[in-house]
């Protein structure tokens, strides 16, 4: 992770339940935003953003903050559709996760200003444990 994001750092590695976290700052278009990855071994990898915070559009038709999973204060980003095997535990989180977290980031930008969700993806889709939030 560090030689590809070098503004990334890793702040807990568990031997036990074989999980880790980093944190680390992207400037995908306009904004600077800090994100946290989540990874356990065996699971799939959860992106969240730290700051700033998300600003949500209530009634907005795409939804109130689109292509995030609850809970509704801290959601968790949808960065691919695990239901058609887009993530696989051979991938590295530094060449999938991080670009993908960049590219929704990007996408929430252009949703802000425009209304439109333009990243493509389908509303509704679940990861295990979580569901959609609108």
């Amino acid at each position: 992770m560090n030689s590809i994001w070098p503004s990334f750092s890793i702040h807990r590695l568990n031997r036990q339940t074989q999980s880790a976290y980093w944190t680390g700052e992207v400037r995908p278009q306009f904004g600077r935003f800090r994100i946290e990855i989540r990874y356990r071994l065996g699971d799939v990898p959860h992106a969240r953003v730290l700051r700033p915070a998300l600003i949500r559009l209530p009634g907005n038709i795409e939804g109130q903050l689109p292509h995030v999973y609850p809970p509704a204060d801290d959601p968790t980003l949808c960065l691919f559709d695990p239901a058609t095997n887009q993530w696989d535990p051979s991938m590295t989180i530094a060449t999938t996760t991080v670009p993908w977290a960049c590219d929704w980031i990007a996408c929430y930008e252009l949703w802000l200003m425009t209304g439109r969700w333009t990243g493509g993806g389908r509303h509704g889709s679940a990861v295990p444990g979580l569901s959609a939030l609108a």
